[in-house]
């Protein structure tokens, strides 16, 4: 059983606010226009410049090479249906990148998935502080194949145990029970789960998930919200690309 949130700090996560951002003319084509040299794209929420979304950084759980070209940012809400559709077709697409793109997911619970979105994504930081990003990925994508979605959370005979959130944590490499049991419940953890929901609201997140690409060479973002096809995402990917500085020939 998972002890309720501070009323006080659950309140105040509740209030937050993520209004849709406002639409501005994309560099990139909208669903159903050519893009030259990639397929048709066909997201349903179309590419927008994404000028306010920040890099990669100390705090972020970075999946792939962290010297990338490009950086995939994610926003994820673990209670999200269109999340658990999306699954971890990040870290596919990372994975077949040849080492010029990398993933970064940023959790956004949003207030009406109540409990069970803040508490797995309060856990979902307590792994990456044990294991590492690579229990961080781990834990979020087994968390999004076997939770019910819209605040329902995980059954407890899916997580394999009394509280299954924090079997899923152990068996994503977060060993320490004691320790993941005072982080999920420290109001520090929930202050680090609403600071990264802000920031995509500043950002420009209309929801979850929401995409970004930024070209980490240039500093040009594109984003789109919803659970956009991954083929959509290698054509923004491949365009963004091609904006990469070249470097000045020797001596000049």
């Amino acid at each position: 059983m998972i002890r309720p949130l501070p009323a006080s700090l659950f309140a105040a996560a509740l209030a937050l606010a993520f209004p849709a951002a406002a639409m501005a003319t994309p560099a990139m084509p909208l669903p159903g226009q050519s893009n030259g040299a990639e397929d048709t794209v066909r997201g349903e929420g179309g590419w927008r410049p994404g000028n306010l979304v920040a890099p990669a950084g100390k705090s972020d759980r970075i999946y792939g090479p962290a010297d990338a070209d490009l950086t995939l940012i994610v926003w994820i809400d673990p209670e999200c249906p269109y999340c658990k559709v999306f699954g971890n077709t990040g870290e596919r697409l990372v994975d077949a990148a040849e080492g010029r793109l990398n993933l970064v997911v940023r959790l956004l619970p949003l207030p009406f998935h109540g409990e069970p979105a803040m508490a797995a994504s309060a856990m979902a930081l307590c792994v990456a502080d044990q294991s590492g990003a690579e229990g961080f990925y781990r834990f979020l994508d087994a968390y999004l194949a076997m939770t019910a979605t819209n605040g329902r959370g995980i059954p407890a005979r899916a997580g394999g145990g009394a509280d299954p959130v924090l079997s899923l944590a152990v068996a994503s490499g977060a060993s320490d029970t004691a320790l993941l049991r005072n982080c999920r419940r420290s109001g520090e953890t929930l202050r680090r789960v609403m600071a990264e929901g802000a920031a995509g609201e500043a950002a420009g997140v209309g929801g979850t998930p929401s995409i970004a690409i930024r070209n980490n060479r240039s500093g040009d973002s594109l984003m789109a919200d919803g659970a956009i096809p991954e083929e959509d995402i290698k054509a923004a990917v491949n365009w963004l690309a091609a904006r990469t500085p070249k470097a000045a020939p020797a001596g000049t």
